[in-house]
């Protein structure tokens, strides 16, 4: 049976709309053995369906019987969170780690867990800095966290920023064919991101800082205005000036610097660096879904490490459709499906990928709800290309069944140059509930999106138009349910593999 059907026989029916509660969590250890107590930042009680927490310098000598840092720390949090937690699964690099559960009555919500780490060390070889991804659904909604250790140190921001983009080009989870951040219902990405205070001409230059600067800052620190210093943050810098993190939120900071403590103090800075706020946790949400959050906070009462750590807690929209494999009110013997027809489409502000400034773009329509990869027609030499709806864009087939479903769904949108071996220029997500909406208004009404496309968590443009959503005779012939160009073959051949199958890599 399909994987959704049979989650629903075991478990009975979830709700269509459901909300469902997370921890996200993220803390520099320190390469120290943690303490026995990590009440502090890590709930106790269960509350939360599903729990992230990522780590960085989390190599310290491990306790009997481990012989493995990152089998000793696994252990620590399930120990921690206790049987009320089942394993979804838990991946390592280097001296980072992440590990995702999620609480025994949702255990099989969870399917399609899929996982990638990348380095960006010396060489982009050594592991010491990188990052690391796990994806799942919740029943039929997308999550990713992606854990990072960004590169050290003050006049590195740029460095930062490119070990970013590094990290969201190259890791590769669920489909192949998307880049991680436009595919999933949340996006969660935490970690030691490193960047810090940028005081300009302020600051006295120097990797250590000048005492009397040093002192000035801690002062303003232990005097709680904040405020004052997070206007010279980096992180916040580089987001609003669209250089990283697009689509991006992240709570308010009403918590002191996370970095750098003396160790076995409760709020002591070392003076060997300026303090700064390097460990973050930020989200992104589907437009059309939702997502709130709880709390953002620190614990500063763990005290084995340089860094504190951070914990974010929030409210999310999980969905539990229709299955599309089930015969429906919907079908019938004629073949008939949900069918998408633009009456217009064009982009503006594509990067440019050609010498001379321009590109030649076309659109790829991908993703499991589609019978098979479209494409529109290439337009050549321009950043703002308009296709002809009749004459150059394809009517694209659902393979989604019911309306239901359709209605909760996304077409996943690839714009890629012809001429540069067909290199993504940009990516974005167009939600389907407002071409539903129409459908049911009357066959005249069109749905009018605009979405914001990003290279890599970098803005790339935008591409607006209209739609119809039709109920139709199939405009394709049966493809046999074989993979589809632009689906990988790992795509088409991945398991739905329920949590207790996942084992620590």
């Amino acid at each position: 049976m399909p994987g959704k059907l049979y989650m629903q026989i075991v478990v009975g029916m979830a709700e269509p709309e459901q909300t469902i509660s997370a921890f996200v969590g993220t803390w520099n250890v320190g390469n120290a053995r943690p303490p026995a107590d990590l009440s502090p930042w890590l709930p106790t009680d269960a509350f939360f369906e599903i729990v992230a927490v990522g780590t960085q310098e989390c190599d310290y000598p491990p306790r009997a019987p481990f012989t493995e840092c990152s089998k000793d720390w696994t252990h620590t949090l399930k120990s921690h969170f206790g049987e009320r937690y089942k394993l979804v699964h838990a991946i390592s690099r280097g001296q980072m780690r992440l590990v995702v559960l999620v609480r025994e009555d949702a255990e099989k919500a969870i399917s399609e867990v899929d996982s990638d780490s990348e380095a960006t060390g010396v060489g982009n070889v050594m592991a010491n800095k990188g990052g690391v991804c796990i994806s799942l659904k919740f029943w039929d909604t997308g999550l990713c966290f992606v854990n990072c250790h960004l590169a050290a140190h003050v006049g590195q921001c740029e460095t930062r920023n490119s070990n970013f983009r590094q990290i969201a080009m190259s890791m590769r989870v669920g489909l192949q064919s998307m880049d991680l951040l436009s595919q999933f219902h949340h996006v969660f990405w935490l970690g030691d991101l490193n960047y810090r205070l940028d005081f300009g001409n302020i600051e006295p230059q120097g990797l250590t800082p000048d005492r009397t600067f040093w002192a000035t800052i801690v002062k303003q620190i232990h005097a709680n205005r904040w405020k004052d210093l997070l206007k010279y943050d980096e992180l916040r810098k580089e987001k609003g000036a669209s250089r990283i993190l697009a689509g991006f939120k992240e709570g308010e900071i009403t918590f002191p610097p996370t970095f750098k403590m003396q160790r076995d103090y409760l709020d002591h800075y070392d003076q060997k660096r300026l303090p700064a706020w390097c460990d973050r946790v930020l989200w992104k949400t589907l437009q059309g879904c939702h997502s709130y959050l709880i709390s953002y906070f620190s614990a500063p009462n763990i005290l084995t490490s340089d860094h504190k750590p951070v914990g974010a807690t929030y409210k999310l929209t999980s969905y539990a459709l229709p299955s599309s494999t089930l015969i429906s009110d919907d079908t019938d013997e004629d073949d008939k499906r949900w069918h998408i027809r633009f009456t217009s489409l064009r982009a503006k502000k594509l990067r440019a990928s050609d010498i001379n400034g321009f590109s030649d773009p076309f659109v790829s329509f991908v993703g499991p709800n589609l019978l098979q990869e479209f494409h529109s027609k290439v337009k050549h030499q321009t950043l703002n290309p308009v296709w002809n709806p009749f004459q150059e864009l394809p009517t694209l087939v659902l393979s989604t069944f019911p309306l239901q479903r359709v209605d909760k769904e996304y077409l996943l949108v690839r714009v890629l140059d012809h001429d540069s071996d067909e290199e993504a220029l940009g990516f974005g997500v167009i939600p389907l509930n407002q071409a539903v909406a129409c459908f049911k208004k009357g066959a005249l009404e069109v749905a009018h999106f605009k979405v914001n496309l990003s290279h890599y968590g970098v803005p790339a443009g935008t591409l607006e138009g209209g739609m119809k959503l039709t109920w139709e005779k199939n405009a394709i012939k049966n493809k046999n349910n074989f993979p589809s160009r632009g689906i990988s073959i790992k795509d088409s051949l991945k398991k739905r593999i329920f949590v207790r199958r996942h084992s620590p890599k």
